[in-house]
């Protein structure tokens, strides 16, 4: 977590003070982009899982009592705390990937990327909407219809730059002089992948189907396509592209 933490300092302070003369930030690579909008998850995320971790570790050797139920503590807590730092996870896990693939689309069909300035929009948005959605993981947690409600909607929203950044490599492979060169199949695989994962997602999005599906293989496979699929992919295209 500390290394993490330190790369991430490390990443936003070289992006903000040490761009080329003329840089502005409209002109910076979408890679770069994620990269740095990856930074301020890490930053923000890590301390929440580390402060949850000492309090699980106090409760275990120090007598502490935040996470058990008989000496006044929540069980629930852990799960808030954990999801709270989880969810962002995910994203700073697949946003290097969708940076990555769009040089590489870019590079494949022989044109600049389709609408950079909303692929940046997007990538800023899913960031900060991924602060305001866990509780979609704990749907059968007992909480509050209304408040389901509402992480239902936040989740949903989620959807929208997500499938702006799909509409954006498609608009940029379309009438392309396309080069199907490794990275540029990898990057391919990444979208095909990312869109079958994205569409199992709605379905949990929504509180009642989730309910029904919870600890189904439609969960499993939701996350390995979306992570394995997606993410390993945009390692590949990254990985052969440079």
């Amino acid at each position: 977590g500390f290394s993490a933490i330190a790369g991430a300092v490390n990443y936003i302070t070289t992006i903000i003070n040490m761009r080329a003369p003329g840089l502005t930030w409209f002109r910076i690579p979408l890679a770069t982009w994620s990269l740095f909008i990856t930074s301020w998850l890490i930053l923000l995320a890590m301390p929440i899982l580390a402060g949850a971790l000492i309090m699980l570790l106090s409760d275990q050797t120090l007598g502490t009592t935040f996470f058990i139920p008989e000496t006044g503590g929540e069980p629930l807590l852990w799960q808030h705390l954990f999801w709270y730092f989880g969810h962002p996870e995910v994203y700073i896990l697949i946003v290097p990937a969708m940076g990555i693939t769009s040089e590489v689309i870019a590079n494949g069909s022989r044109k600049p990327v389709f609408g950079y300035k909303s692929m940046v929009l997007a990538i800023v948005s899913i960031a900060f909407l991924s602060w305001i959605v866990w509780g979609h993981h704990m749907f059968m947690s007992g909480m509050n219809p209304m408040l389901g409600t509402s992480f239902m909607i936040t989740t949903m929203l989620i959807a929208v730059p997500s499938a702006i950044k799909v509409f954006n490599w498609i608009g940029t492979i379309w009438k392309g002089n396309i080069h199907f060169h490794t990275p540029f199949l990898h990057g391919a695989a990444f979208v095909s992948l990312f869109i079958v994962g994205g569409l199992s997602g709605v379905f949990m999005a929504a509180t009642p189907v989730d309910i029904q599906i919870h600890d189904t293989y439609f969960i499993v496979a939701h996350l390995h396509y979306v992570l394995f699929g997606g993410s390993l992919f945009g390692i590949f295209a990254g990985i052969t592209f440079w």
